[in-house]
């Protein structure tokens, strides 16, 4: 079975508290987007502009679509990872296990990158630094929008 679009599956949840976006006809309206062009976007024929994802992910309280969007249609960031929206101790977990990890690294770093410069018998231990740090980003971009998601916006 073909996934289910991941914008039509937004309006599809939204559509529980909100009625008026069941139906293309009326949602077209809510979001100040053409009915034909929704209905494209829905059926992945047309992929949309980044202010149909932003009204989208207003609208139906999805700031997940923005991040789908930056991560797998725009043509600047479709090397990006997509952060995961996840359960908060899923991404607690994976943030404390990667900050661990850092604190225990810190004087590694702080030794490879004192001199300016990373040696070729430095380089390992560098590139497992920086993986780490990398997956440190993510579980903090992905709990901004955990935090996002559930009302925790500056």
């Amino acid at each position: 079975m073909k996934e289910e679009n991941i914008y039509r599956a937004a309006r599809k949840r939204a559509a529980e508290k909100n009625p008026l976006l069941k139906s293309l006809d009326t949602a077209q309206d809510v979001l100040c987007i053409d009915r034909l062009r929704l209905l494209k976007i829905e059926n992945g024929q047309k992929t949309p502009e980044p202010e149909d994802v932003a009204s989208m992910a207003r609208v139906y309280d999805a700031p997940e679509l923005k991040n789908y969007y930056c991560s797998k249609e725009c043509p600047l960031g479709c090397d990006e990872q997509p952060f995961i929206y996840d359960d908060l101790d899923k991404i607690s977990v994976r943030l404390l296990s990667s900050l661990h990890f850092m604190e225990k690294a810190n004087d590694r770093l702080f030794e490879i990158l004192e001199d300016g410069e990373v040696s070729e018998d430095q380089r390992k231990d560098f590139i497992r630094i920086l993986d780490t740090l990398k997956k440190v980003s993510y579980s903090v971009n992905s709990l901004e929008l955990w935090a996002e998601k559930n009302g925790f916006e500056e």
